[in-house]
């Protein structure tokens, strides 16, 4: 199952690319600096990379609502802690 985020504007749906190694790595370099820091310190950056090369701009992303963002990065978080914490079968 491939983990994305999705994000809602003008009547418009965009999916983000899937949740990958390198998001991984983003948000657990940021987490490893910064360990007092919430989820949204962590995972910003990551929200940012995923929606590289898709039809989401960069002025699109900083113009989102705050809540949306954070909503986001908690999915992300959620995303990061699934990996750590499952399993290899």
């Amino acid at each position: 199952m491939q983990h994305t985020l999705t994000y809602e504007t003008d009547g418009k749906k965009y999916t983000s690319k899937p949740f990958d190694f390198e998001a991984m790595c983003i948000i657990n370099d940021a987490h490893t600096k910064n360990e007092d820091g919430g989820f949204f310190r962590h995972c910003r950056d990551a929200v940012d990379y995923l929606f590289e090369g898709t039809d989401v701009t960069q002025d699109m992303i900083d113009s989102m609502d705050i809540g949306e963002r954070i909503g986001m990065c908690r999915t992300l978080w959620r995303f990061y802690i699934d990996v750590l914490t499952s399993k290899n079968e």
